[in-house]
């Protein structure tokens, strides 16, 4: 039997995998594909004439594609946004990550820690994950390119 020999390429290529199949499923859980994503209640008291008071509660629940069937209200647009934002980072980051290019692996690494960091109550963790597999793709490509300038080979332990 004859085993793949680790080389610090393909742990950048699967830490890219990991980080479009991660950032997938966040935006389809931004988008709402595993139910609703934001759900808001609303009390509204009102008094008649008489003095007698009514309670109103509407509730509802909303997630991003809502946004692209007409609803403008809630949080809809805003899920739809960072939803978008997320598939364009990972599918950037990821495909960086797969075609080695250490540089922009590093940017969109970058750019997903200062979302989560700045997000972290809210929209951030759905970022955490995918940008950290872009941040271990993106050091396994640095270690490659240092090993390569310097002509050092990694021993073999």
């Amino acid at each position: 039997m004859t085993l793949l020999k680790p080389s610090l390429r393909g742990v950048a290529r699967g830490a890219g995998v990991l980080a479009w199949l991660s950032g997938g499923y966040g935006f389809l859980f931004m988008l709402g594909a595993f139910g609703p994503v934001s759900c808001w209640t609303s009390r509204t008291a009102t008094e008649t004439s008489s003095g007698a008071s009514t309670t109103v509660v509407t509730r509802g629940c909303e997630a991003g594609i809502d946004y692209l069937f007409g609803s403008t209200g809630g949080n809809a647009p805003v899920l739809f946004g960072w939803a978008m934002v997320l598939i364009g980072l990972v599918a950037f980051g990821g495909a960086a990550a797969w075609v080695g290019y250490r540089h922009l692996t590093w940017a969109s690494a970058v750019v997903g820690t200062i979302i989560s960091i700045i997000g972290v109550m809210s929209i951030g963790w759905y970022f955490m994950f995918p940008t950290l597999c872009l941040l271990i793709a993106a050091i396994a490509l640095t270690v490659k390119a240092r090993r390569e300038s310097t002509g050092r080979r990694p021993t073999v332990i």
